[in-house]
């Protein structure tokens, strides 16, 4: 805001001003950085997957999906399509064999959601303090979805 005199009727108006444009900018470098930890979790899970006699299908199979899009929220997942989806929870945890006995669990998944859970809460963290120490405010949006 700048040196000017405002009314006290329009303080309310003016604060909610100054916090819209500082969390447009917020917003934009938040999309950006789930966009971007969306795609390095499904290498992540590619990268690690086991490949077993199907010959790498279920590695295959990873996706990345939009779930939500709208004003306030941005939200992607990542998933196992087709009919590999059922075998996340076998490889990942373990499960009993036909003639008895157990299969080792192969973890893949949860490594790779802990590293990028880390690094996405460590994005938004500098994406903050940088927009604060930047002063906030809007910039045009050159970031497209």
């Amino acid at each position: 805001m700048s040196d000017s005199k405002i009314k006290i009727t329009d303080l309310e108006s003016n604060i909610n001003k100054q916090l819209q444009l500082w969390t447009a900018d917020v917003q934009e470098g938040v999309c950006k950085l789930v966009d971007e930890k969306a795609d390095k979790l499904k290498k992540l899970i590619q990268d690690n997957a086991p490949v077993g006699r199907r010959k790498g299908k279920y590695k295959k199979s990873w996706r990345v999906k939009v779930i939500t899009d709208n004003f306030s929220r941005y939200e992607k997942v990542v998933y196992s399509s087709g009919e590999e989806y059922r075998l996340t929870h076998l490889l990942e945890k373990g499960h009993a064999k036909k003639g008895g006995g157990r299969v080792a669990p192969k973890v893949h998944i949860a490594p790779a959601r802990d590293q990028i859970e880390k690094e996405y809460v460590s994005g938004i963290e500098s994406l903050i303090k940088s927009s604060q120490r930047n002063g906030g405010g809007y910039r045009r949006s050159t970031y497209k979805k």
